[in-house]
């Protein structure tokens, strides 16, 4: 449906003015939907059925609009958006994609500078109190969803072929990869290698290491 695609007010393209709490039953409700949502279209996208994934996804934004710079909504927010710009590239509308993983980054970016504490993670959602996350697990898996977040631009501004801008973002991912210890080691040096050989094919031999 075209008001369901993007441009159409479901992902945040034009960030937040203000951090709003969602504070409430309504709201509380509101969130609940939304991590239910947001795992129904991840299981249909697991199972290629992109359609039903992306109507899923697009629910989950539409119910997280007012909340998604807050403590309680942003990481889901954030996997929700990663989650269309896979969706899109898997249908090969770059594009498109491009739009909800910049919207992502823009808005881990404008999270971290007016917030800054570990958010919430949606696994917490349903659990009792005594099973919440510490501070340093809720850090360490908000880094990883913004890490695969970094690694996913990477690859859409490699098909844009914007090779420059593609090889910044990997070489973040290498690095924030490095610096969590979340890598596979020998697949981390070939991606290493690959990205010295660009950098010194570029005469940017500074970078190559």
């Amino acid at each position: 449906e075209a008001e369901d695609g993007p441009g159409a007010g479901d992902h945040a393209l034009g960030l937040p003015a203000e951090v709003v709490e969602p504070e409430g039953p309504v709201a509380q409700r509101a969130v609940r939907l939304a991590v239910i949502e947001f795992h129904l279209g991840v299981n249909h996208i697991d199972t290629e059925e992109l359609s039903a994934g992306e109507e899923h996804l697009v629910k989950c934004l539409r119910l997280l609009r007012r909340y998604r710079l807050s403590h309680d909504c942003v990481s889901l927010c954030i996997q929700a958006q990663n989650n269309l710009g896979i969706l899109w590239s898997e249908r090969e509308e770059i594009e498109t994609a491009q739009a909800y993983l910049e919207s992502s980054e823009a808005l881990y970016n404008q999270y971290m500078k007016e917030v800054g504490s570990p958010p919430l993670d949606p696994t917490e959602r349903f659990l009792p109190e005594e099973e919440k996350l510490t501070e340093q697990e809720r850090s360490k898996r908000f880094e990883k969803v913004y890490t695969h977040n970094l690694y996913y631009l990477a690859q859409v501004y490699q098909h844009l072929e914007m090779f420059e801008k593609a090889a910044h973002y990997c070489h973040s991912t290498l690095k924030r990869q490095l610096e969590h210890n979340a890598y596979h080691p020998i697949e981390w040096a070939i991606n290493a290698a690959t990205l010295s050989q660009f950098y010194i094919n570029k005469n940017f031999i500074q970078k190559s290491y």
